[in-house]
């Protein structure tokens, strides 16, 4: 028996001593509880008080439950339609779900039995019952908080976090040693850089130094080539000033020959006229143009019409002017061509005579176009009609064959459509429903089917047909199915996968056979060849033949600077780009350019 001595504070009287005894409690030795029954279990136990649900308190609430009230049921059996389409989706779903736990690692994939535990709590959630209110009832000496206060809490010494806490503190080191060394190896490379950028500065003044020089000996080039072209710009100006004067001298010489030329032409003008004018007989002994006709001259057949002798002599069109030097070899030509022109008229009363004569002929002339007017009319209005006769079937016909035309282009137009169509539809969709993979195992699988559960195909029934009979004698398999109980259904189901079990089994046994015949035919092939004799020397290994390097291009030699001269001032040469040797250089003593 112990006890406990309890001292009151200074607010409680004194006046006795309490003291508190224990007495040692009895263990009462728990009953056993008998199992529930399954009855028990299924409707529960009455006048049991309301435990609390093992999903409390697991941080599982409204937002996160899984409702499986709201999914669909695993247990229902599809519709007669839907079943093959459900058996391939079920193989597809757990084939993904077998693929999708292999990739995870050995110690988390889920057993058959683990795996329906996953959100057991998910699943199985209920919500707490709201309380109201609630009634308490508090006993507690007012003096126990001030009994145990300032007690340290001891703490049991736990082996496990004393080997973490070393761990950790030796992890802490080792990282604290990479960083060290990773400080250290940043130290080194920066010094390593500062090396680098020291040597590059260096390089870098030794270029400027170069650069500088380089440009002041191109100023002083450049000063020297200018000083040389304002002594030629200077003489150039002199040759300009010469040249300013003979062109005013030969300005004034040719608007003098422009103007003997002109004169000229009218004076050959007006003597053709007047030989035109002159009685024959005159003309045939004095007159130039006629008397050229009997001779063998080109140039003087060319000048006896009055076509070219008017058009050699008439002012050119307007922008087009004869050169100098063609109007001078022109007067030459007349001059060395002809002789002293004579005139056969002596006096102006003479050409006046000559003019009433040829009024008098035109006035003859016009009585008589009078007289041929009224005809002339009738002809013309006649060609009129004839002309717009033959212009409006012209018309008709250019527009027939326009219509034809057009006709016969849409027609090749829509032929050419029509033919790639045809051979788009038949290479492509037609070619891809009927010769793909999946249309001709479709067939097969239908066919197979109609052969083995309605009859033979005789009659080439198409797969649509078949599968059509299909439906229809499933159905009626089906209906017969639901008169039957189910005990006999689902037997006959196995039977029927243990038969296509067997069925895969023979299958594949008899593909390994036929590998393994085919294997051994092919080894007692082998067997049965006759022997191979070599008739040919064998051939020995030979090294190879040493090669020959060739000896690299001398370096080009250097530029003169006569040649850079020649570059610079007289060609298209750039420094950058282009090869000297095209610019008729030598570059090496073997060049020939």
């Amino acid at each position: 028996m112990s006890s406990i001595n309890v001292e009151h504070g200074d607010r409680v009287e004194r006046k006795k001593k309490v003291t508190f005894t224990r007495q040692p409690v009895q263990k009462i030795k728990e009953p056993k509880l008998k199992p529930p029954s399954a009855l028990e279990r299924a409707l529960g136990r009455p006048n049991k008080p309301k435990d609390h649900y093992f999903t409390a308190g697991v941080k599982i609430n409204e937002s996160n439950k899984r409702n499986i009230h709201a999914e669909a049921l695993p247990f229902s059996y599809p519709k007669d339609l839907e079943e093959f389409s459900y058996r391939l989706m079920s193989k597809t779903w757990r084939v993904n779900r077998i693929k999708k736990e292999n990739e995870c690692k050995y110690n988390e994939r889920q057993s058959q039995r683990t795996r329906q535990t996953l959100d057991l709590l998910n699943r199985l959630y209920v919500e707490d019952p709201e309380v109201k209110s609630m009634k308490t009832i508090v006993e507690v000496d007012p003096q126990f908080f001030t009994l145990i206060e300032g007690r340290p809490v001891p703490k049991k010494f736990n082996r496990w976090d004393y080997i973490d806490d070393v761990r950790n503190v030796l992890r802490t080191k080792i990282a604290i040693g990479y960083r060290e060394d990773d400080i250290m190896l940043i130290d080194e490379n920066f010094n390593t850089e500062k090396k680098v950028i020291a040597e590059i500065t260096r390089e870098f003044q030794k270029y400027v130094n170069t650069f500088e020089e380089f440009l002041f000996n191109d100023h002083s080039a450049s000063m020297a080539l200018l000083k040389e072209s304002e002594r030629i710009e200077s003489k150039v100006a002199e040759r300009y000033e010469v040249l300013q004067k003979l062109s005013k001298e030969f300005g004034s010489m040719k608007s003098i020959v422009y103007n003997l030329e002109e004169k000229w032409r009218n004076c050959k003008m007006y003597q053709k006229f007047l030989y035109l004018v002159s009685p024959m007989d005159w003309r045939k002994q004095y007159d130039f143009y006629l008397v050229s006709e009997s001779s063998n001259d080109s140039l003087l057949k060319s000048l006896k019409s009055d076509d070219s002798v008017f058009g050699r002599f008439k002012l050119s069109p307007v922008g087009d002017v004869q050169s100098l030097s063609n109007l001078i070899e022109q007067f030459n030509e007349d001059v060395r061509m002809q002789k002293e022109p004579q005139l056969y008229f002596t006096e102006p009363n003479q050409l006046l005579k000559v003019f009433a004569f040829i009024e008098l002929q035109n006035l003859n002339t016009l009585l008589h176009s009078e007289e041929l007017a009224v005809p002339l009319e009738q002809v013309k209005e006649a060609m009129k009609f004839i002309e717009e006769s033959f212009n409006s079937q012209v018309a008709w016909l250019h527009e027939i064959v326009d219509k034809l035309e057009q006709e016969i282009k849409w027609e090749e137009d829509r032929a050419k459509y029509l033919e790639e169509l045809a051979l788009e539809l038949i290479n492509g969709d037609f070619k891809e429903l009927i010769s793909n993979d999946e249309a001709i195992n479709l067939y097969v699988f239908v066919e197979d089917v109609y052969e083995s559960r309605i009859g033979l195909n005789d009659s080439n029934l198409t797969v649509k047909d078949m599968m059509r009979v299909i439906e229809t004698g499933y159905r009626k398999y089906l209906l017969q199915l639901d008169r039957l109980p189910d005990e006999l259904v689902y037997k006959a189901e196995m039977a029927c996968y243990r038969e296509e079990e067997k069925t895969m089994f023979l299958a594949e046994d008899a593909a390994r056979k036929v590998i393994q015949v085919e294997r051994l035919m092919k080894h007692l092939t082998r067997l049965l060849e006759p022997p191979r004799y070599r008739t040919t020397r064998s051939l020995k290994w030979r090294s190879p033949p040493v090669e020959v390097k060739e000896k690299p291009p001398p370096p080009p030699k250097p530029l003169t600077e006569e040649e850079m001269d020649h570059l610079e001032l007289f060609s298209d040469f750039c420094f950058h780009t282009d090869d000297p040797s095209e610019f008729g250089i030598r570059l090496h003593k073997n060049d020939t350019n």
